[in-house]
């Protein structure tokens, strides 16, 4: 996507899903005030919306450490399924909002390698949001090597450049 309204057009239609069925959704961006996702949570929907904005960070770049990312959201869907009534998570996250929590791309993108495998384990969907604006196509590309489906104009397609990795 580029820029903030493409991101919530690609991420309110996610989010909608979800809170419509009842789930708890997860939407990290980064951006301080993301009015159009904040009205959204205001609304009445039988799901929960748990916002986080640039200004909220979870980590910083001097304790990166994968495995605490991991077990972050580990424990962030362990809790949520443990709710009465939810028995499906939706995460998703703006890879500009990582930025500021990791040391470099490259330690962004061992995360996203390390993300499939905590991705299966738990009944949940996850949404990475890359702005090709903010990010460069260099960067999209690699990202998009480590995500089986992708989504391009409007549809979700297996990827064809999906690369496996042991």
């Amino acid at each position: 996507y580029r820029g903030p309204k493409e991101r919530d057009d690609v991420l309110l239609p996610f989010l909608s899903a979800g809170l419509d069925a009842g789930q708890t959704c997860f939407a990290a961006v980064n951006d301080p005030d993301p009015a159009r996702l904040r009205g959204y949570a205001e609304q009445e929907v039988p799901g929960k919306l748990i916002l986080r904005t640039s200004d909220e960070p979870i980590f910083d770049p001097d304790s990166f450490n994968v495995e605490s990312i991991i077990a972050f959201w580990e424990k962030t869907v362990t809790d949520e399924l443990a709710e009465d009534g939810v028995d499906f998570v939706r995460l998703s996250a703006e890879a500009t909002w990582w930025l500021t929590q990791v040391p470099a791309i490259d330690d962004l993108m061992r995360y996203e390698g390390r993300l499939k495998d905590f991705a299966s384990r738990h009944p949940q969907a996850i949404l990475c949001l890359y702005d090709i604006e903010a990010l460069g196509s260099g960067v999209v590309f690699a990202a998009m090597k480590l995500h089986p489906r992708i989504w391009l104009s409007g549809l979700v397609l297996d990827n064809p450049f999906y690369e496996l990795t042991p």
